[in-house]
């Protein structure tokens, strides 16, 4: 377990105001796999986090946005707070590092009110996901299927409403991860000119496309390690 992604990097877009739980606890899960896991944001030195409406632990940023390439990344990590995701979708190398993250179909996960940076970033137009229920016109009117369910993947995004998702968030990144992990290590032969996208997955430059459009699969199985052993809380708090 400790080194199933050891591969991996992945970035954590993030400023002041962030829901605590949606950072600490993937972060935690993450790490526990063997990802390096980066924190980025507009601030240079420390984001204040939240636990609903009180203020909880101050976290340490290791780059700003402006000084990261979503290249040197394998995968972006949105975590939700209302004051957060109300700034992050405001900063235009926010929404830049998330185009460049998609348009290189990297893993997206975006927890509650995380997602506001996928409409505003341009890349929710046709997909299906989920969020903090405040958000579901924000996404309908982007060209998005919203739908209520705990997680959500479709393709290279994994969406989930709040804190008490973390689990199964957890568990549909994990797995997204071990694919980007599989198209890192190894890289299929560029298609040759002319070819067309075949029936194996692969799109016209030959790399292996992302799986799972508009899947909702179930919760994890409990406790599946001591990396997915975070809160079960049943709030239902308006704070992700």
């Amino acid at each position: 377990m400790a080194n199933r992604f050891s591969n991996l990097k992945v970035a954590v877009l993030v400023t002041d105001g962030f829901e605590q739980a949606e950072l600490l606890e993937p972060k935690k899960a993450l790490e526990a796999a063997g990802a390096t896991v980066h924190i980025l944001s507009d601030k240079k030195s420390s984001v204040q986090g939240f636990k609903h409406v009180d203020k909880g632990e101050v976290v340490s940023v290791d780059m700003t946005i402006d000084e990261a390439r979503a290249d040197d990344y394998s995968a972006v990590l949105l975590p939700g707070g209302v004051v957060n995701g109300d700034a992050m979708r405001m900063l235009p190398q926010a929404r830049s590092f998330v185009r460049a993250a998609n348009d290189a179909e990297k893993p997206i996960a975006a927890i509650c009110h995380g997602g506001w940076l996928l409409i505003s970033a341009g890349v929710a137009k046709g997909r299906t996901v989920t969020s903090w229920p405040s958000l579901q016109d924000d996404f309908k009117n982007a060209g998005s299927q919203w739908v209520d369910q705990e997680v959500v993947r479709d393709e290279n995004f994994v969406s989930s409403r709040k804190p008490a998702d973390i689990p199964a968030f957890n568990n549909e990144f994990m797995k997204l991860l071990d694919e980007q992990q599989k198209r890192e290590l190894n890289p299929p032969a560029p298609a040759a000119a002319g070819d067309e996208a075949g029936g194996d997955g692969t799109d016209m430059t030959g790399k292996k496309k992302l799986s799972g459009k508009g899947t909702a699969p179930s919760a994890p199985a409990e406790h599946e390690s001591e990396a997915f052993a975070v809160a079960h809380g049943q709030s239902h708090q308006s704070d992700g």
